[in-house]
């Protein structure tokens, strides 16, 4: 396993046009994924499911820490994440699963509990568009609802200035929509993430409702769903 290594992927150092001037290659974003042995992140992580209308919360925090790496054969650099949870900030870490990320090509691949999904796609640029569940045979691509018109994770913002609850600010956010499905007689799908330049992942919220469609005895009574949202607490390197 290498160490330390930085998880920064060079295309060239500059191109050269037949006048012999020199130009820099653009920015391709890949700093909102920053990822290197020994980063942490902590997160507060709010969690509630309902069936039939009854809410059961959970919350928690949430630490991933990027543990090791290692270089495949084709240099492929693949990096293990340990993710721990505590009850409360006096509680102890405890296990709870091993992730992993790679960057493949122009596509950052993150597996998650050996789902792989396709958090980014470089370089960087707004209204882009592409398939997040290339890799894994999700059912209805991880829609909830056969929703043809949401099978694409699609960049909303980019440099979007944003300020969380916990305090952390910054100038330069990516958001990504992995979906924004909504009706008002079935239910709702939608889930995103937050990036911010330098730091990585910031903020995570899914809301996935099905509401109840026949014999309800309350109009959009809510059948099951969850409703998740992990927000940034601290970041550091151990």
């Amino acid at each position: 396993m290498r160490k330390g290594l930085v998880f920064i992927f060079i295309v060239n150092a500059c191109l050269f046009s037949c006048s012999g001037n020199e130009e820099l290659v653009p920015d391709w974003g890949l700093d909102y994924f920053p990822v290197r042995v020994g980063v942490f992140h902590v997160y507060q992580v709010e969690e509630t499911t309902v069936v039939q209308s009854v809410e059961t919360k959970s919350v928690y925090e949430l630490r991933v820490t990027v543990k090791d790496s290692s270089i495949n054969e084709q240099g492929i650099t693949t990096y293990l994440l340990l993710r721990e949870k505590r009850a409360t900030v006096s509680s102890n870490w405890e296990s709870l699963d091993t992730w992993s990320v790679k960057m493949v090509g122009n596509k950052l691949i993150q597996n998650e509990g050996n789902v792989l999904f396709v958090k980014l796609f470089f370089p960087l640029l707004r209204d882009l568009k592409w398939n997040g569940n290339e890799f894994n045979n999700l059912l209805n691509s991880g829609n909830i609802f056969n929703d043809r018109n949401s099978e694409h994770y699609s960049i909303g913002s980019i440099d979007l200035p944003i300020a969380l609850p916990s305090g952390f600010e910054t100038d330069h956010a990516l958001e990504v929509v992995h979906n924004s499905y909504e009706d008002a007689i079935i239910g709702s799908d939608q889930r995103k993430e937050i990036y911010a330049k330098g730091v990585g992942l910031i903020y995570k919220e899914i809301t996935q409702l099905q509401y109840c469609t026949a014999n309800c005895p309350v109009s959009k009574r809510i059948d099951k769903g969850l409703i998740f949202v992990q927000t940034l607490k601290e970041h550091g390197q151990n």
